[in-house]
């Protein structure tokens, strides 16, 4: 189980799941034997939404545990589907000892990469009160939010993802809504800043380029393993 993938599932559920379905799709194999090696563990995770507001348990106490559980099935770095969840990303690492991908700070290179300098970004509430993107976003970049009353209608969208049911309404109903607030926000991009976003996200939804962060970490994955491949490879050759 060399160079396994280690997956937290939970946060939530459906978002993982496409996680997982775009890490396959992403991977660019043609044949079962070619696709990354992922370990997914999906545990029922108290909300960090609730938590970090002070309205919950904290989530921590599983999220060591499904870290642990991980690493000792063959782990040997993990990821994270979900921005809020980032908040405890430091204890997550120090629970289970591999590195763990930060999806957040992948974001901020993306941003930087695409020379987006406003971005309008989409998330919980929780990780737009605490300004978990903010670290990661370098001079020059200023990030958007959307406004009280927009704030309420992306936390109906990312709740309605949770609960899993009609998806396909919600797709044409955030298509709809997405453009036509993001004219007015004065962004030159969207960021779909939480994990739920992407399930409903069709591809081109938005009339301004798109950061899905799903993509995003996915894709972070998939270049730390073809270069641990590489360097396997490298090393063999230098052996042989």
């Amino acid at each position: 189980m060399t160079g396994a993938i280690g997956v937290v599932g939970g946060v939530g559920p459906l978002a993982a799941a496409h996680f997982y379905q775009r890490l396959l799709q992403l991977s660019g194999a043609d044949r079962d034997e070619d696709y990354p090696t992922v370990i997914l563990i999906a545990d029922r995770v108290p909300s960090r939404i609730a938590h970090l507001a002070g309205r919950g348990p904290s989530p921590l106490p599983v999220l060591v545990e499904v870290a642990r559980r991980l690493v000792a099935a063959g782990a040997e770095s993990i990821a994270i589907p979900s921005a809020t969840t980032h908040a405890y990303r430091e204890e997550i690492a120090a629970a289970g000892g591999v590195p763990v991908f930060n999806l957040l700070e992948e974001t901020g290179r993306r941003l930087r990469e695409r020379q987006y300098r406003h971005p309008l970004v989409l998330a919980t509430e929780s990780t737009v009160r605490l300004g978990l993107y903010e670290p990661h976003l370098e001079d020059g970049i200023r990030a958007h939010y959307p406004s009280a009353s927009e704030q309420h209608e992306v936390n109906g969208f990312i709740e309605a993802v949770k609960r899993g049911t009609d998806l396909e309404v919600y797709r044409r109903k955030f298509a709809q809504w997405i453009n036509e607030i993001a004219p007015r926000s004065g962004a030159d991009s969207v960021v779909l800043g939480c994990t739920e976003l992407p399930v409903i996200n069709p591809s081109g939804t938005s009339h301004l380029p798109t950061v899905d962060t799903t993509d995003v970490l996915a894709e972070a994955v998939l270049r730390a393993q073809w270069h641990r491949k590489a360097m396997k490879q490298c090393q063999h050759h230098l052996q042989s």
